[in-house]
């Protein structure tokens, strides 16, 4: 079934699109049916906003005059609509307001720039001006009353003395008042329907370049997969319902490719081929013991003393005991792991050296996070109350969703490190608001030996004070940041000592 009508029929009076202000043409070759589910979503998505009700031949115009090239939209235009000749003439003053140009150009051709331009342009129409309201008074002015015709014979006795000159009067005066209120009317019109089209062109503006914009830092951050999370959760009825909210997902977005870019450059690239004496590596050359670990890489004329009976056997024993064999060197390249706090709280700013607030502290840690992923094959956790291990893709994702709820908790993290194990590696926690260690997991890390390698970044509002963080302390490996240029420092200091 066609949902093109024919004009006086019921069908199309029942549809209410005898009150649009443009004939058939504007759908093009296509069928309006192809059209309604944006309208339908139009007009849905305006309802659920609030405050006012859209008819549907009003979001049926508002949308299609910004979805279809202006020139079919103008040549579409109705010469005259005597069912709403007021909405007919709202249509009319927008599309020839010259910022509708500049909007028609953002908006033709797609959907959801039109649903954002057509719900804007609807909301601040209806807030400057009653539609209803102001089509009475559009009939008064093209309608008005007529005089009443004077009774009996002293009408035809003024008329036939030719008195008729005040009437004439009466009509000239009438129709002068007649066009000063209907250029009051259409001032009224023009100026609701300018503020109307310049507030829609600056949402679609924004919103058409945050979109793109977090596409594209999505996709520098996490690869093809993050363009899917951007649609997701940077949508329309995102971005109409709960603008402030969008826009800090986009700055959160873009600051963390910002400091991902930064960080790349500011680790230093003598540390890509650093290595660092290791039990667990690869043999790399020959050198002293310094470990009990390292008996099965003592040398072989080392070992020979054990053939020179139980003297031979007990000087093996003592320089053992003291350290003083020559072994196989083993050595593995430095190797992050960074855990970043991802509690609501992390969404807060951190600041310049002057106290302002320069970029979520979510994006700095994601930002490092994910270059010392691409730079030193680092392995990422993310955790609050648990913890996970991520690739970049799926931080994209809770960037984009993080949210100013939950807490932290250390103990998932430090059982994580000690369960990784690996003594050469560097541990690195990021966050902003942690908890005291449970008394058997501090133990065990505390006897695990791996604190020496576990870094930790405190950002504000954050206490030191933990038992766990004191652990940590006694090593030099704790450091609280105010500021970016703190934490940059904090940052070379756990890639180089």
């Amino acid at each position: 079934m066609s949902y093109i009508f024919e004009a006086k029929s019921d069908a199309y009076y029942k549809s209410g699109l005898a009150k649009s202000a443009f004939h058939d043409s504007v759908y093009e070759s296509l069928p309006l049916e192809y059209y309604l589910p944006f309208i339908t979503s139009t007009q849905r998505t305006f309802f659920n906003l609030g405050k006012y009700h859209v008819k549907f031949y009003q979001a049926h115009d508002a949308f299609l005059m910004h979805y279809k090239p202006y020139s079919t939209v103008f040549q579409s235009l109705k010469k005259q609509n005597k069912i709403a000749p007021l909405w007919r003439l709202v249509v009319e003053r927008a599309l020839k307001n010259q910022k509708f140009l500049d909007l028609n150009k953002i908006t033709v051709g797609s959907s959801e720039l039109s649903i954002v331009a057509s719900i804007n342009f609807l909301q601040n129409l209806f807030r400057r001006i009653n539609i209803d309201g102001l089509q009475q008074r559009y009939s008064d002015v093209l309608h008005p009353q007529a005089p009443q015709p004077q009774q009996g014979a002293q009408t035809l006795n003024k008329f036939m003395k030719g008195q008729d000159t005040q009437a004439q009067q009466q009509s000239q005066q009438t129709t002068s008042q007649q066009r000063q209120r209907f250029a009051e009317l259409v001032k009224t019109v023009d100026e609701a329907v300018d503020d109307a089209v310049e507030n829609a062109l600056n949402l679609a503006v924004e919103y058409k370049e945050s979109v793109e914009g977090s596409a594209e830092d999505a996709m520098v951050l996490g690869g093809a997969g993050g363009s899917s999370y951007v649609k997701e959760a940077l949508s329309v009825i995102r971005f109409l319902s709960t603008p402030d909210w969008f826009r800090e997902r986009v700055k959160i977005l873009r600051y963390a490719r910002q400091f991902y870019v930064r960080f790349l450059t500011a680790v230093p690239t003598s540390i890509i081929h650093e290595q660092i004496v290791s039990v667990h590596g690869g043999v790399n050359g020959v050198t002293r013991m310094f470990s009990e670990k390292q008996i099965s890489d003592i040398l072989p004329s080392e070992l020979a003393l054990a053939q020179l009976g139980d003297a031979g056997k007990a000087l093996l024993a003592l320089k053992i005991a003291q350290k003083q064999l020559m072994v196989y060197q083993r050595s593995a390249s430095v190797k992050p792991v960074v855990f970043v706090d991802k509690s609501g709280s992390m969404a807060g700013s951190l600041t310049n050296w002057r106290g302002e607030e320069i970029a979520p502290k979510i994006s700095i840690a994601s930002g490092l996070a994910l270059a010392l992923h691409k730079k030193l094959d680092a392995d990422i956790y993310l955790f609050d109350t648990e913890i996970e291990k991520v690739n970049p893709a799926r931080i994209v994702d809770v960037l984009l969703k993080i949210r100013a709820d939950g807490g932290t908790d250390i103990d998932p993290v430090l059982e994580e490190i000690m369960r990784v194990g690996k003594p050469e590696y560097t541990y690195i926690i990021i966050s902003d608001g942690i908890t005291e260690a449970s008394d058997d997991i501090l133990r065990r890390f505390e006897e695990s030996g791996l604190a020496k390698r576990v870094k930790l970044i405190l950002v504000p509002p954050s206490s030191y004070g933990f038992n766990w963080v004191e652990v940590l302390k006694k090593y030099g490996n704790m450091m609280y940041v105010h500021n970016v240029a703190e934490f940059d420092e904090a940052v070379k200091k756990s890639l180089t000592t």
